[in-house]
């Protein structure tokens, strides 16, 4: 399976400001001169690239990609790619509620 999957376009703004604002933390850390604040930096960056990774892998979950394929795309294995970003269960109208 090699189809194109479209972002709905309230998710793709939100990515897109993930990116922006990881591209400014990279662009402030190659300013900085205090080990310090490149390193605060370039987490900050790195935490927004993880959620809006985060948030691709879900897209694709969600419109009928595999774990596997997911997987190859992170270059990694189906299960490490599994255990790095759980899902919840979804709650479908026919599933219990608890107390």
């Amino acid at each position: 399976m090699n189809h194109q999957v479209p972002i709905p376009r309230l998710q793709l703004r939100r990515l897109a400001d993930e990116l922006a604002h990881a591209l400014r933390a990279v662009t402030e850390a190659r300013a900085a001169s205090d080990a310090l604040d490149v390193l605060t930096q370039v987490t900050e960056a790195i935490e927004d690239l993880s959620a809006t990774q985060y948030g691709l892998v879900n897209v694709l979950l969600d419109h009928g990609h595999t774990w596997s394929q997911v997987g190859e795309a992170l270059n990694t294995s189906p299960a490490a790619a599994k255990r790095r970003y759980p899902r919840r269960e979804r709650r479908t109208a026919s599933s219990p509620t608890s107390p």
